[in-house]
């Protein structure tokens, strides 16, 4: 990007993927996928680097690498969405991967949240650490300008949502090392993909509910 003509840059950001009101209202939606994997500046790029390191890493090795490949993914695009719902329809972009380094805190945020009963204290513990660490980065999205937070909003309901969906199963192996207490195979699977059948039902509502806003505003 920098090489043909800057990543800041308005019309090269566009030619690159970010997401533009106008052009997605119009039908690019690919945009919404692409918007996650560029920056702009390389102040941009190295903040979302390193809590990507961070906040990603924790969560590939709770979730699995291909778990959390999905988080990353569908939290960037409910991020995306968001973002295209509310963004300005004038000369503006959006970009980075924000709304899917939220998801990753959200999938957290679902994972203390709903196994805070067999990780005792430690995982309560953890939850409060998680919700305070959203509640601190979205009170700086209000009072430093050109910050998306409806993206990161998007991202982290996404994220919670999908986390919760896919949530592992705790054993002696698992990065947190406490048993999982043993239920049948049957009850277990049922539980499994009923969980998950209804997060996912729930995420594809947000996601389509801010489509559907972003496809009929006026402004």
């Amino acid at each position: 990007m920098e090489t043909t003509g800057g990543s800041q840059d308005f019309d090269n950001l566009r030619r690159f993927g970010a997401i533009r009101f106008q052009d997605i209202n119009d039908g690019e939606y690919w945009r919404l996928f692409t918007a996650m994997f560029i920056h702009i500046g390389a102040a941009h790029l190295a903040v979302n680097g390193i809590s990507l390191l961070i906040m990603g890493g924790i969560v590939e090795r709770v979730f699995g690498h291909r778990r959390f490949g999905a988080i990353y993914t569908l939290s960037g695009l409910g991020g995306s969405s968001f973002s295209y719902s509310m963004i300005d329809s004038g000369r503006v972009v959006g970009a980075g991967a924000s709304g899917a380094i939220f998801g990753c805190l959200g999938a957290l945020a679902g994972y203390f949240l709903f196994r805070k009963n067999v990780l005792g204290p430690m995982g309560r513990q953890n939850l409060n650490a998680v919700m305070m660490l959203a509640v601190i980065n979205f009170a700086f999205g209000f009072v430093i300008p050109g910050i998306d937070n409806w993206a990161h909003l998007g991202g982290f309901l996404i994220g919670g949502l999908v986390g919760v969906g896919l949530l592992p199963h705790i054993s002696y192996g698992s990065p947190i090392n406490r048993p999982l207490t043993k239920r049948t195979s049957v009850e277990t699977k049922v539980s499994d993909v009923l969980r998950g059948s209804i997060t996912s039902v729930l995420a594809t509502i947000l996601i389509s509910m801010a489509l559907f806003i972003g496809n009929n505003r006026t402004f």
